[in-house]
């Protein structure tokens, strides 16, 4: 069996020592005898993570599973001819609003279009994988409450229903925690330490 995982820096391993190996992808992996293919990125926007997702699928052979962690809806993309790669954008990312990425998110991006955008890669990735026989397994970063009154058109053609959040739902996690209590399932920059990991990966496998 070959599982493909994608994501952001939760899936890649930030701030893990030894992240190939401590990792939830490689957990799932080792305890089910399975092929790793980790094809994350830190920082990656949704696009990106289908864009990998896809990329890897058409031109190294579809997986038998995807685990697909979105990240935020704020995280952005634009081409970057110095590196001849997709850049990413954070509108959270205070030395990049000193940059171009200021003028996007001042003059295009609103909250509708992440939320369009978000859902719209939701039901890409669910079509694809459906039309090619491929277990797909989806979970987000945190739940982040809606910033506007919008629905997306894309949500109602999506069969997956709610979508499993990492920071609070697989792991406790609330603004309210104490650093000795954040200290037992996360690391300093808020990324799953080697504990989380391993609860998101005995999550990952139940489901498979």
């Amino acid at each position: 069996m070959k599982i493909l995982f994608t994501g952001s820096s939760f899936t890649i391993g930030g701030e893990l020592e030894n992240p190939e190996e401590e990792r939830f992808s490689r957990l799932v992996c080792n305890k089910l005898g399975a092929e790793e293919i980790n094809v994350s990125r830190s920082g990656m926007s949704n696009d990106l993570i289908l864009h990998n997702f896809l990329k890897f699928s058409t031109t190294c052979g579809k997986p038998d599973v995807a685990v697909i962690q979105w990240n935020h809806i704020c995280i952005w993309q634009m081409w970057d001819d110095s590196i001849n790669d997709w850049a990413t954008l954070n509108i959270k990312n205070k030395c990049q609003l000193k940059l171009n990425a200021a003028r996007y998110f001042r003059n295009v991006y609103t909250d509708q279009h992440g939320i369009e955008n978000y859902w719209k890669n939701v039901y890409l990735t669910e079509r694809y994988c459906k039309d090619n026989d491929i277990k797909l397994i989806m979970m987000n970063v945190k739940y982040e409450k809606p910033v506007v009154d919008y629905v997306s058109p894309y949500q109602s053609l999506c069969e997956t229903g709610e979508i499993p959040f990492i920071k609070g739902g697989m792991l406790p996690y609330s603004n309210k925690m104490k650093p000795d209590e954040l200290k037992e399932y996360w690391m300093e920059k808020l990324h799953p330490n080697i504990k989380g990991h391993q609860l998101i990966a005995d999550h990952l496998i139940k489901l498979l």
